[in-house]
């Protein structure tokens, strides 16, 4: 499992908004995070399993999962020390999905861009350019943030269907391509995107926000991970505690529905 970074990794990181792939869990603890996913999925969800928001604040696996240390080394390489998380998401396509995300930066609606800040995207499965993986464009964060119109579709995994307002030059796109417990780290102003699954398998990422307590009040709490930074102007979530599936699920859809109210 991975160590910090070396200078010769964050380099390339601060050149190309992106690294991979980084190592950081082992297969048999992939997929035990994995199952936990399709568990939820299966007993709560009725099966559903395509965009599912901050697990972390509520499931015990997923906090262990955002906060592990082979995760948290690599990204204290990147912004420091001073670590919390602002959300997670998990992205799943099924076999044959038409699901994809179009050309965007993460910085557009969130401000990560005004802190120190990266993204993991952790791979639960394999992930490649068959089955939809991520797609960037080395170097677009160093434009700083640019543009965005939105154009909403159902298959955009995208919830506001935020587009870059700007010509994305395709041939220069890479494809993150992973192993199961691998995962790679991005800048929040990099532009990407990712194509359709055209795989008989299902491809599944568990994607951290990782800021720091620079971060202005969000309307929604943040979890500290690692540091004793100030944090009296935030919503500092407490880890969750280990419970039963149901119990957790219940806490999970409350706090959702307030969200909702919130927005």
């Amino acid at each position: 499992m991975t160590d910090r970074l070396s200078r010769e990794q964050v380099s390339s990181y601060q050149r190309n908004g992106i690294l991979f792939p980084i190592s950081v869990l082992g297969t048999d603890e992939a997929k035990e995070y994995r199952n936990s996913l399709e568990s939820l999925a299966e007993n709560c969800l009725e099966g559903m399993l395509k965009r599912i928001e901050n697990l972390h604040l509520w499931f015990d696996w997923a906090f262990r999962l955002v906060a592990h240390p082979s995760v948290l080394d690599a990204v204290e390489s990147i912004i420091g020390d001073d670590i919390l998380v602002d959300s997670s998401l998990v992205l799943c396509k099924a076999p044959g999905d038409p699901s994809y995300a179009s050309w965007h930066q993460d910085s557009v609606y969130s401000g990560w861009h005004l802190t120190p800040s990266t993204s993991a995207w952790i791979a639960l499965s394999p992930s490649d350019s068959i089955n939809g993986c991520m797609r960037v464009i080395p170097g677009s964060h160093l434009q700083g943030l640019v543009n965005h119109f939105t154009c909403r579709n159902d298959d955009n995994l995208l919830q506001r269907g935020e587009s870059v307002d700007v010509v994305v030059d395709e041939t220069q796109a890479v494809d993150v391509m992973l192993q199961l417990g691998e995962m790679s780290l991005h800048h929040c102003n990099i532009i990407h995107g990712s194509n359709r699954n055209r795989s008989d398998a299902r491809r599944i990422g568990f994607i951290v926000r990782f800021v720091t307590s620079q971060i202005q009040s969000r309307g929604r709490p943040v979890l500290r991970v690692r540091g004793n930074a100030d944090c009296r102007h935030l919503d500092l979530a407490q880890p969750p505690a280990a419970t039963s599936q149901e119990t957790a699920f219940g806490l999970w859809s409350a706090f959702n529905r307030s969200q909702s109210t919130y927005q």
